[in-house]
């Protein structure tokens, strides 16, 4: 059974294409890698930025919503029965949308 990973940060994931790319067969340089890595993460982030969704394959769909500014009212965790009140700013956000093939493979059953 595969190793359980909470998360991976950026150099770990270098570290882990460059392993795999290696490990089938194909001679690639870290160097090269970390530069194929880097446009895509430009290209990524300029294409949020422009308000375009990105697909990525296999995956899902990085895509921008629009939320509206708005009053809240909390409870305050210092005043029991005080509230905290304010207004949140309108802005926007990234959603990821699962893909199909990725729901399916997260909640296939495991095998023992």
């Amino acid at each position: 059974m595969a190793k359980a990973i909470n998360s991976i940060n950026e150099k770990e994931a270098r570290e882990a294409v460059h392993a795999g790319l290696t490990a089938d067969g194909i001679k690639v340089t870290k160097t090269l890698v970390d530069q194929v890595m880097d446009k895509a993460q430009d290209l990524t982030r300029n294409a949020l930025v422009a308000g375009q969704a990105v697909k990525v394959q296999g995956l899902g769909t990085l895509e921008i919503r629009t939320h509206v500014g708005g009053n809240y009212k909390v409870p305050d965790p210092l005043n029991e029965g005080q509230f905290l009140t304010g207004t949140a700013p309108a802005g926007k956000h990234v959603l990821f949308v699962e893909s199909d093939s990725l729901l399916e493979a997260m909640n296939a059953p495991i095998e023992a």
